[in-house]
Order: structure tokens, then sequence, then C-alpha cells
């Protein structure tokens, strides 16, 4: 039996025409580490908040274009991760200035459970500290490392947790954590400094 020479011909063409249809875009430019990057940033977020938190912005270089956006972490002290919004505002050469935003929530914000006995759902009181410090942060212009004296809190609406943080004065200040809204899964929190 003969094979036919034109079968595979016909195939290329049908490929151009499935492949005329993409577009397809590519940058260029110089380039900067990740790690470079996450530097910069923490050093404009250390100037606002008086710590330079520890922040990831992955292992490939980064190709530097003016207005180019990229997302990296944040994770705090208490293991809360944040996404970091970075804009590139100016790009000269490998020279940049950026834009840092940080979310306002963790990507990992702690969810309460409910203990096998039954009774209220509870959380540890790390992930109440994580979240008293984040609350305070923008109102105290650093970044406390706030500790609570109970190892787990129940998530009900007007429950108070006893926490506090020492200042980097050295003072110790206590916080009163309130649970202000939980509506059976999310749960919120205010945290005022009392002293």
């Amino acid at each position: 039996m003969r094979s036919h020479p034109f079968v595979p011909l016909m195939a290329a063409p049908s490929l151009v025409l499935a492949l005329a249809g993409c577009s397809f875009q590519a940058e260029a430019g110089p380039t900067v580490s990740g790690a470079s990057v996450a530097k910069t940033a923490a050093k404009a977020l250390e100037a606002k908040v008086g710590s330079a938190p520890d922040i990831d912005c992955g292992t490939h270089d980064i190709i530097l274009v003016k207005g180019k956006k990229i997302t990296c972490e944040l994770a705090d002290t208490d293991g809360l991760i944040y996404d970091v919004a970075i804009t590139f505002t100016s790009v000269k050469g490998t020279t940049y200035h950026i834009d840092v935003k940080v979310a306002d929530t963790a990507k990992n914000a702690p969810s309460p459970t409910v203990s096998a006995g039954g009774g209220a759902p509870t959380v540890p009181g790390t992930d109440i500290a994580g979240l008293a410090a984040q609350a305070l942060t923008k109102q105290l212009g650093f970044a406390p490392d706030v500790s609570c004296a109970d190892a787990t809190v129940a998530i009900v609406v007007g429950n108070t947790a006893a926490c506090g943080f020492t200042d980097p004065a050295g003072a110790f200040h206590d916080v009163t954590v309130a649970i202000s809204e939980f509506d059976g899964s999310h749960y919120t929190i205010d945290a005022k400094v009392t002293d």
C-alpha cells in the first residue's frame, strides 16, 4: 500500500492557521533580582512603620518597566502573610523607584475552630495577638510585638482578651482586644491600648 505524501503537508497549514489568531507579548529591558526588589520594598515600609518587614518577591529576575505591577508577600512575626502590591513608578537603567501597598487583611487569616465538645469556636491567643498587632500598627506608627495571656480565645461577639506589648522605648502597654463581629466563619476584632 502506498502512503500519500500530501497528508503531512495538509496538517502544517492548519497549525499555522490555529496560531494566527493568538497574540503574544514579551517584555524587554534591564532586570533586577526579586530579592533586590524585596529589600527595596522593606526599606520603604521601614520608613513608614519603624521596622523592616520580611518581604519575598520570589527568586526570578524582574524586568524593569515603568508602570509594571508585581505582587510580593510580607510575613509578619506571627506568621500571617500579606500580599504586597508593588508598582514601578520610575525606571532608568537598573535604577528604579517603587510604590508599595500592603493588603489590609492576611491571606492566611486564622479561622475559628469548634472544639470536639461543642461550645463557642476558639482561636489560639497567638492569632488574636497577630490581628491586634496589625490593627495597632497604623495607629502607633510601628509594628508592636503583641502577646496575649490566654492560650485560646472564644470567638463570641463582646468577648475580650488581655494582651500587651513593649514599645521601642522599653515601656509595657496593656491592650484589650474585643471580638466585634462574627458571622459563623469570619470574625473581626477591635484592639485598644488601655494604659
